[in-house]
C-alpha cells in the first residue's frame, strides 16, 4: 500500500501540468477581464465594467441563443438517429456490427475543419452536391444558398455537426444495448411484442442513463464548438450563425478589445462548468 505522501508524488506531475496549462491561464484571463485595453496594453482598471456590457450586447445574447438552439437540435438529430441505428445494428451478426460500426464512426475521426470544408462544398449553391441531387429528383425549387440564407444557415450547420457526432452516439448506444439482459428481449418476443414494441418498452427505458449522458455531453459540446462555424460561415450571414466562441474570437482578434473578450471567455467557462457540474450530479443520481 502506498502512503498518502507517495500517492501525492505520483499525482504531482499531472497537477503541475494542469496548473501550468489550465489553472494559471484561466486566472490570467479572469484578471484581464477586469481591465480596459488599448492596442494590446492595459489602459486602466475597470472592475466589472466589461461584465456589465453583457447586458447591452445584443450579439452576445444572439450567440447564446444559437448555442442553445444547437444543443436542442443535437438532441433531436444525432441522438435519435444513433439510438435507432444502434438498436437495428444490435440484432445483426458480429461481423456486420464491426463493419457498420466502423463506417458509422468514420465521420467522427474527421477534423471539424475538414468536415466544414466538405460540407461547404456540399452546400455550395452553384456546384454543391445537395442542390444537384435535388435537381436530379425534380425538387430543384427547394435548392438554395444553404449557408448564405438566414432561414437555413444555422440548421444546415447543425446537420453538418450532427454528421460528425451521430457515429459516436451509435457506438455508445450499441455498447449499452449489448449490456442489456437478452432474456428481456426473449420474454418480450414470446409475448408477441414487435420490434417497435421491444424498442419502445425495453430498449428506450433501459437506456435512460446513456441518453442522459449523451444529452449532457452534447450540451457541453454545443457551448464550445468553433471550428465548423468559422470555416463555413464565420458567424454569418450577419449574425445568423454567430455562437459564443466566434463572438469571443472576433472581439479579441478582429476588434482587439482584450478585456471584453476575456470577460466573454470567463462567462463561457462558467456556463460550461455549470452544465458539467449539473451533468455530474444528475448522472450520479440516475
Amino acid at each position: 500500500m502506498y502512503t498518502s505522501r507517495q500517492a501525492w508524488m505520483f499525482v504531482l506531475p499531472a497537477l503541475l501540468l494542469y496548473a501550468a496549462f489550465v489553472a494559471v491561464p484561466i486566472l490570467q484571463v479572469a484578471a484581464y477581464s477586469l481591465f480596459s485595453w488599448d492596442n494590446g496594453s492595459i489602459k486602466a482598471f475597470s472592475g466589472l465594467a466589461n461584465y456589465a456590457r453583457l447586458g447591452t450586447d445584443g450579439v452576445f445574447w444572439t450567440a447564446l441563443g444559437h448555442n442553445a438552439i444547437w444543443a436542442i437540435l443535437t438532441l433531436c438529430f444525432p441522438l435519435l438517429i444513433g439510438l435507432i441505428l444502434a438498436s437495428i445494428l444490435a440484432e445483426r451478426s458480429p461481423r456486420v456490427v464491426k463493419v457498420m460500426s466502423a463506417i458509422y464512426f468514420l465521420p467522427r475521426t474527421i477534423p471539424l475543419v475538414v468536415a466544414g470544408i466538405i460540407w461547404g462544398w456540399i452546400y455550395n449553391p452553384i456546384f454543391g452536391l445537395l442542390n444537384y441531387v435535388l435537381d436530379l429528383v425534380g425538387l430543384g425549387s427547394w435548392g438554395g444558398a444553404w449557408l448564405a440564407e438566414s432561414g437555413t444557415a444555422l440548421i444546415s450547420l447543425n446537420v453538418a455537426g450532427a454528421w460528425t457526432f451521430y457515429g459516436f452516439c451509435v457506438l455508445i448506444y450499441l455498447s449499452a444495448i449489448q449490456s442489456i439482459d437478452p432474456s428481456l428481449y426473449e420474454a418480450a418476443s414470446l409475448d408477441g411484442a414487435s420490434w417497435g414494441q421491444r424498442f419502445r418498452f425495453v430498449t428506450v427505458p433501459l437506456l435512460k442513463s446513456t441518453t442522459l449522458f449523451l444529452g449532457l455531453y452534447s450540451a457541453i459540446e454545443a457551448m464550445r464548438f468553433f471550428d465548423l462555424v468559422w470555416v463555413t460561415t464565420q458567424g454569418g450571414p450577419g449574425y445568423d450563425t454567430e455562437v459564443l466562441t466566434t463572438h469571443i474570437y472576433k472581439t479579441f482578434f478582429l476588434v482587439g478589445d482584450f478585456g471584453y473578450a476575456a470577460a466573454l471567455s470567463v462567462v463561457l467557462l462558467v456556463i460550461v462548468l455549470t452544465v458539467g457540474g449539473l451533468s455530474y450530479r444528475i448522472l450520479r443520481q440516475s
